[in-house]
């Protein structure tokens, strides 16, 4: 059945917003987008004018934690700003009391990822939060996580990889926890299967120091645990440097969060055409820093945008990451962070068919309630939950 959507803002993202715009649907694909002038006469099964609601794709997280959804308590109490080991530490001593995630909270914060207009959602754990495979209208993509510096522990990654099938999706946490050949093992499965690789990358000055040095507070913290063997030889490099030494950059890999990075690690992730993930609002709680956003896009990267998880972040909401986004870097154009939350993230897993409203793609329609003129000030720059429907 074919469909005309009428609104009085239509944002494709990949192009100029449109006032008095127009979708055309049928059951799976986009036929149109333009002004409702020029798309109004034709055949359709119904025409549905949606009032004052904006239309446009739904959100993409690229990088989401949905098993620790049990602890959001974790991200109401106070940190020291910038210990990531000491922050780890809480929160593997609250998993070590707990257990197994809770399949109830797991499944309600993905109703709510979709309730809030995510459309597109990269999971990372332990375990398959239940109904990975999607919920309603987000499509999941989740991955296994490995971690092992010692030798030991990337026996134990590597056995792991050796007893699942090649449709299992795996991932490294960070190049600080996972020995270079664990991270070259998984890159290799990853690569041969043509799947993405999402990596936690200089997120903290902890880890910087650590990938320089082997010294400071994450080689006290891996002492402590009683997971340092003296196998791993610092490369004394930053994070990126690292891994395009061992030839996992490409436009596959996955840098998250991307905080601690200077200019020459940028333009590598450039020339490698990697694919880069920015949680402003989990970095901020952790006071880790922030990502440098304007030096990436001018590099020629673009972006996705994550919430992480409740441990490290106090709401997780599409719209908050974008207005953290904004406040932090009012240089950014609003259209280029709706962008990021929508295009460049969907571009950045791979699927060519969702974040933008274009004749072909896959996107399913978001109407969010709006009355005003500045539908991008509004959606990028208010912190407050939207009204939002799927259409």
């Amino acid at each position: 059945m074919i469909t005309l959507h009428r609104a009085p803002w239509v944002l494709p993202i990949s192009s100029p917003v449109i006032a008095d715009g127009a979708v055309i649907v049928d059951d799976e694909h986009i036929l149109a987008v333009g002004a409702y002038a020029d798309l109004r006469h034709g055949a359709y099964a119904r025409i549905v004018d949606h009032g004052s609601r904006i239309l446009m794709p739904g959100l993409v997280n690229c990088h989401c934690h949905l098993e620790l959804s049990a602890f959001a308590g974790l991200a109401q109490q106070p940190v020291e700003p910038g210990n990531m080991p000491a922050w780890i530490a809480s929160l593997l001593k609250l998993r070590a009391s707990t257990g197994d995630a809770d399949i109830e909270i797991c499944e309600a914060a993905l109703a709510a990822q979709y309730a809030d207009g995510v459309g597109l959602l990269v999971d990372i754990g332990n375990a398959p939060c239940p109904r990975a495979g999607g919920y309603g209208g987000v499509d999941v993509q989740y991955f296994t996580e490995l971690l092992g510096l010692s030798r030991q522990g990337t026996d134990h990654g590597l056995k792991t990889l050796a007893d699942n099938d090649a449709g299992h999706k795996f991932t490294c946490h960070a190049p600080y926890s996972t020995s270079s050949a664990l991270l070259q093992a998984v890159k290799g499965r990853a690569r041969l299967a043509g799947q993405l690789y999402p990596i936690h990358v200089a997120e903290s000055r902890d880890e910087v120091e650590f990938l320089h040095t082997g010294q400071g507070r994450f080689r006290i913290f891996l002492e402590e645990r009683g997971v340092w063997d003296g196998s791993f030889a610092a490369p004394g490099t930053g994070a990126i440097s690292y891994l395009a030494r061992l030839d996992i950059l490409d436009d596959r890999t996955l840098c998250v969060h991307c905080v601690h990075l200077d200019d020459h690690e940028i333009d590598l992730l450039a020339q490698k055409n990697a694919r880069v993930c920015l949680c402003p609002g989990s970095n901020r709680f952790l006071g880790v820093g922030q990502a440098s956003p304007a030096k990436m896009l001018a590099a020629g990267i673009r972006p996705g945008l994550g919430t992480d998880s409740v441990a490290s972040n106090p709401e997780l909401s599409m719209w908050r990451e974008m207005a953290i986004l904004a406040a932090d870097h009012p240089e950014l154009d609003p259209a280029t962070i709706l962008a990021m939350a929508t295009l460049y993230g969907a571009e950045a897993l791979g699927d060519k068919g969702k974040g933008r409203l274009e004749a072909g793609s896959t996107s399913r329609l978001l109407g969010v309630g709006f009355e005003g003129q500045e539908p991008l000030e509004f959606l990028v720059r208010d912190h407050d939950a939207k009204d939002v429907i799927w259409l």
